[in-house]
């Protein structure tokens, strides 16, 4: 991780874990000195972690941290910092309530539309699956595999939810994982558009990390 990438995250972290409160100054030489960075460095830091909505740069006022409200919730950096913060409960569960509202209807819409190019891709992420060595590839795999069903439901905007969508998958290896998975592929490839929602609607629940209690 160079000295700039390594700058975005430990501020990022820290604006999320609370260090940096909400409407607060961030001063770039006190920055600097944190993390024995030129002044340059830091602002190509702060200006990446204002186009994450997570702080904004006032003229003749300075740079400031901004409220959660205001971050780019879908950012994949934002998301795997509040994963790993104090929210860490809430993260969890908006990331499952929004899988259980997009994955199903996605794999209806890919029982419809079946463009083969994605289809395949469906497939072959499945036998990736199933052909795992380890629990890293497994993973690596689910994810490909859950980001392809949502490119095959054929709405560029419902693929573009793929990122939070598998943010904080981890599901097992297992046969009963595998089995379900199979379901929803041979729902989509049957054409069956009430089977595919309701086979990806029970492997959500079964299987997906349970919906932490809001707090």
């Amino acid at each position: 991780m160079t000295r700039h990438a390594r700058i975005v995250d430990e501020l990022g972290r820290l604006i999320v874990s609370g260090a940096f409160g909400a409407e607060q100054p961030i001063v770039p030489e006190d920055i600097g000195r944190r993390f024995s960075a030129s002044r340059t460095v830091v602002r190509e830091a702060l200006r990446v972690l204002e186009t994450k909505g997570m702080v904004a740069a006032r003229p003749r006022v300075g740079t400031w941290t901004r409220p959660p409200e205001h971050w780019d919730a879908i950012d994949p950096d934002v998301i795997a910092w509040r994963v790993a913060g104090p929210e860490r409960s809430r993260q969890l569960a908006e990331l499952f309530e929004l899988r259980l509202a997009i994955e199903p209807q996605a794999a209806r819409m890919a029982a419809w539309h079946r463009r083969p190019d994605e289809l395949a891709v469906l497939v072959a992420t499945y036998g990736l699956m199933a052909d795992a060595a380890d629990l890293r590839a497994f993973q690596e795999a689910d994810r490909a595999f859950h980001a392809a069903l949502l490119r095959a439901s054929g709405n560029a905007l419902i693929a573009q939810l793929r990122v939070p969508v598998v943010a904080a998958l981890e599901e097992i290896p297992g046969d009963d994982v595998l089995a379900a998975h199979s379901r929803v592929v041979a729902m989509v490839l049957g054409k069956n558009a009430d089977g595919a929602e309701s086979a990806t609607r029970r492997l959500l629940e079964t299987f997906a990390p349970a919906a932490p209690d809001r707090v």
